[in-house]
């Protein structure tokens, strides 16, 4: 099972979704991430994660949920509520969606992602309103 984490970045009352250009999955939505490092914890990898990806810094990350998947390989996905006063870039994404979660799945967002989402759905009140 390979570790995986995700950042549901906020800002503004907005979540960010990215969307793939690469793989069996190009065209899909996602929360930006990627696999945790031999020897690197799930914050660490997901701080690193959203510098590459998004060449930003976060702060604030708080656990939201975790699933699992089987789609090219069996994965297990942790995802965080992060934060950042920076502007992401598109470094590995072609388009990128600020949105709320009753809106994510307006998307071709993943349907694995769904217990995420609700997760997202639960906290939304009290992280929509951090600026």
């Amino acid at each position: 099972m390979i570790e995986v984490v995700c950042g549901a970045l906020i800002q503004q009352g907005k979540v960010l979704i990215a969307r793939r250009n690469y793989g069996s999955s190009k065209g899909m939505y996602e929360f930006p991430g990627g696999k945790v490092e031999k020897n690197e914890t799930k914050e660490k990898a997901l701080i690193r994660e959203m510098k590459e990806e998004l060449d930003i810094d976060i702060h604030t990350i708080q656990y939201l949920s975790e699933s699992e998947d089987q789609q090219e390989y069996p994965f297990h996905l942790t995802c965080f509520l992060c934060f950042s006063n920076q502007v992401p870039k598109m470094i590995v994404h072609d388009d990128f969606i600020w949105t709320t979660p009753d809106h994510i799945y307006d998307h071709h967002f993943f349907k694995s992602d769904i217990g995420l989402v609700k997760s997202l759905k639960k906290v939304w009140p009290y992280v929509s309103q951090n600026k």
